[in-house]
């Protein structure tokens, strides 16, 4: 049963990521090429959980011993990418494990049952130096260090607080061999003693911390851009040959815990379009352009859309300088790096047009000589009678505020603080167009 439980996580892992791989297959299978410039720098942690069983052998040990056999484990974990090959991984699990041993011998009943921490770092190598990575299932392998926490305990009292007796004939009494025929009772499995204190071999006071080597092997299937699940075995090379209270002498005899588990990991940090550039266009190599940069901004030629940054200038991982409010000016040139998104218009150093810049840049003062005004002097019936004949088009009817048929210089400036205010039927694209009537009226 306890098989069975642990079978099934994994089956529906299997069938979820077969599902995603068919749905992305032909997406996936478009041109693909290398982003290690921004691997390893873009990216944020990716934080996974998971569960399994902790397995144990060491001196005390149950009958039954199988990696998919034991008691519950859990694992959590922080990763991180350092290199195309490479990733650096905080890890934790916790659980509990235990052993039973009574081979008829009474002299020779050892049972303990201990709560295990395991913590610390390992380095993760994924083989895609040498696999394509555009594949749904990646094979790891990864070493690293940390503390190991138990506290072993026995179960040697019955419900009662009294001992248990194991008789010659495997059964255990109430009484001992010697003071008569005691009643047969079954153990409780109630991890009562604490084994160090009970000192059963003299070892005195040993500590219950210690280190561990973790040898992780396994693969990571991908699920989707930002998830993936994980399957592993970790084996725990303890520097203790105290978990289960039992110290053996010569060679190699500590301790080793195995943890077999199923784990989910997810990136919810990293931008959409650096995880698209990575996982969607990661195979194709050209050799031709590989390690070019001309611009030196660290993105080789074939993939850099802005070919010549001056040096220094920071980038995107497409190689184009950094834009940050967006407004089609990069920072290095932009004196005003905070624009509202939806301004009407930037200069070319990013900072904002305002309404008066552009009233100035659409009147020109020197746009009629002084020597050529006396040109345009009427009188004031000649100008009404010219107004008369030449009349306002129908769509700036509306400038002409007072009805003089004239539009003046005041309507005019409040006609176009209209277009600006969004209180006008007039497009911005109109403010040409009234300007020339304005000056031919």
């Amino acid at each position: 049963m306890r098989i069975a439980n642990y079978l099934i996580p994994i089956f529906l892992c299997f069938a979820s990521t077969v599902l995603a791989q068919q749905l992305d297959y032909d997406y996936e299978t478009l041109l693909l090429q290398e982003e290690e410039s921004t691997e390893g720098l873009a990216f944020k942690p990716i934080l996974g959980a998971g569960m399994g069983t902790f397995s144990f052998f060491g001196d005390v040990n149950n009958y039954l011993r199988s990696p998919l056999y034991g008691l519950t484990s859990y694992r959590v974990s922080i990763s991180r990418n350092l290199s195309k090959n490479f990733d650096f991984e905080f890890h934790g699990s916790f659980g509990e494990v235990s052993g039973n041993e009574y081979n008829g011998n009474v002299n020779a009943v050892q049972n303990f049952k201990t709560s295990l921490f395991l913590g610390g770092v390992s380095l993760v190598y994924n083989f895609n130096h040498i696999l394509k990575r555009q594949r749904p299932i990646h094979p790891f392998i990864a070493i690293g260090a940390e503390i190991l926490q138990f506290t072993p305990k026995g179960d040697y009292l019955d419900s009662n607080g009294n001992t248990y007796h194991y008789w010659s004939d495997g059964t255990i009494r109430d009484l001992e061999q010697g003071l008569g025929v005691g009643n047969i009772i079954s153990r409780d499995y109630n991890y009562e003693t604490d084994l160090r204190d009970l000192d059963l071999y003299n070892y005195g006071y040993y500590p219950k911390t210690s280190f561990a080597i973790p040898v992780d092997i396994g693969v990571h299937v991908t699920i989707s851009d930002r998830v993936k699940c994980r399957i592993g075995t970790a084996v725990h090379l303890a520097m203790s040959d105290y978990i289960d209270n039992y110290k053996s002498g010569g060679g190699w005899k500590n301790d080793i815990v195995l943890n077999t588990y199923i784990s989910l990991s997810f990136d919810m940090f990293s931008p959409a379009d650096e995880i698209a550039s990575v996982e969607h266009f990661k195979n194709l190599k050209f050799t031709i352009t590989d390690n070019e940069d001309s611009d030196g901004d660290g993105v080789d030629d074939f993939n850099d859309e802005c070919p010549n940054t001056p040096p220094n200038v920071k980038v995107t991982f497409k190689g184009c300088p950094i834009d940050t409010d967006n407004d089609g000016v990069p920072d290095y040139m932009d004196k005003q790096n905070d624009t509202q998104s939806g301004s009407f218009a930037v200069g070319a150093n990013g900072v904002k047009i305002m309404e008066n810049h552009l009233i100035v840049m659409l009147y020109d003062p020197d746009a009629v000589k002084r020597s050529e005004v006396k040109l345009y002097k009427r009188t004031t019936d000649a100008k009404q009678s010219d107004r008369e004949v030449k009349g306002i088009p129908e769509k700036f009817k509306q400038v002409d505020v007072n009805g003089d048929n004239y539009i003046s210089h005041e309507e005019l400036q409040e006609a176009i603080d209209a277009i600006f205010e969004m209180n006008s039927t007039l497009t911005p694209g109109d403010i040409y167009e009234l300007q020339e009537f304005f000056f031919n009226q």
